[in-house]
């Protein structure tokens, strides 16, 4: 699906989730649909593949690991 954008739709959809992940997420239950509609919206302008599949990938994802991984990185 993705072919030689690979690389660029996760480098897209890494950075749109880090801003999130480091501005807006606040711990469990805070996870908003929004990075996740930035991702589709910007891989979709970019003309590049698999702009709602790649969203839908990441927010699932998300909802299995990161409230449990928020609690790994803040138990220190």
């Amino acid at each position: 699906m993705f072919g030689d954008s690979i690389d660029e739709v996760v480098g897209i959809c890494t950075q749109i989730f880090s801003d999130f992940l480091h501005m807006e997420y606040g711990g469990p239950g805070t996870l908003l649909v929004d990075p996740f509609v930035d991702m589709a919206d910007t891989i979709n302008e970019r003309g590049l593949p698999g702009g709602p599949q790649t969203a839908r990938a990441a927010v699932k994802w998300a909802q299995a690991h990161v409230d449990d991984d928020w609690d790994e990185w803040t138990s220190s």
